[in-house]
């Protein structure tokens, strides 16, 4: 059975229209019905139903469709590695690791793609999760690490699944009232945590002066130097023997994002629960 069948077939039942699946794939209408054709002739059974509005999947489509998928899924994954054996000598790759993770998990990270990316050569840098996107969109790392789902259009990523990063309010002291705010820039994985902390805080911060920052480190020195609060990662205003504002934490997701899916998530299991299923990466563009 064709691959590029089954990916076609696979196409028709995403448009619902096989004119609109032919153009994409570039073939002509006539070409993908037969192709349809001879794979129900296979099947014994109807594929899809034919209105003028398009195409829907029959009773026996829905069933079998998960199956199609799973072998294009396959393939895929297959012509990835071909190629991964094939070039994996020609080039490092460029790994930006988050200065936010302790030393054991970049770590742990670090011995994950050079395990799973042996051929590669590959070139770690440390940096904050919007310095890994900023490299990323100017083809200065080819793989980044990051906290939250804020990514760019066009790349590939793993969720480090059981790798959560805990984010709390924090100042100097216990004052419930600081007269420093110290409020991440929209691009930090921080930002919208902060401000729906600011909402539960009801007001009471209105009158703090409000200073903005990049990062996080910057946020930990301008919380000492200016005795205010912000939200850091507990790990790091635990480190810094900050206050932690008890009552009131979030939880950030932490993402592999790759110019090519190098990495998919059944090769990548260090932080994963025992129990969690596993699932295949996935295009941002999906």
């Amino acid at each position: 059975m064709d691959i590029k069948v089954l990916r076609n077939i696979a196409n028709v039942a995403r448009t619902g229209s096989i004119t609109d699946a032919a153009e994409q794939v570039h073939v002509t209408v006539q070409a993908l019905a037969a192709q349809l054709k001879k794979l129900e002739d296979h099947c014994g059974f109807k594929l899809f139903d034919r209105t003028n509005k398009g195409v829907s999947l029959t009773q026996e489509g829905v069933g079998i469709l998960p199956h199609v998928l799973e072998i294009v899924r396959c393939s895929e994954r297959m012509q990835l590695k071909i190629k991964q054996l094939r070039e994996r000598q020609s080039q490092p790759l460029r790994v930006a690791l988050n200065s936010t993770l302790s030393m054991e998990i970049n770590q742990q990270i670090m011995a994950g793609v050079a395990s799973n990316l042996s051929g590669c050569s590959p070139i770690f840098s440390c940096s904050e999760s919007p310095d890994n996107l900023t490299k990323l969109a100017k083809g200065e790392a080819d793989m980044v690490v990051i906290l939250g789902d804020s990514m760019p259009e066009g790349f590939y990523s793993v969720s480090l699944k059981g790798l959560r990063i805990e984010v709390v309010a924090c100042s100097v002291s216990g004052d419930s009232a600081p007269s420093v705010v110290i409020k991440p820039l929209p691009e930090c994985p921080y930002a919208s945590i902060f401000s729906r902390f600011a909402n539960h805080q009801g007001g009471g911060l209105e009158a703090a002066t409000v200073f903005h920052s990049g990062s996080e480190i910057v946020s930990v020195s301008m919380i000492k130097s200016f005795g205010g609060m912000g939200v850091l990662s507990r790990a790091v205003a635990e480190a810094n023997d900050l206050h932690i504002w008890e009552g009131y934490s979030e939880y950030l997701d932490v993402y592999l994002v790759m110019k090519e899916p190098w990495i998919v998530e059944e090769e990548f299991p260090q932080f994963y629960p025992k129990t969690a299923p596993m699932h295949a990466f996935e295009s941002i563009n999906a």
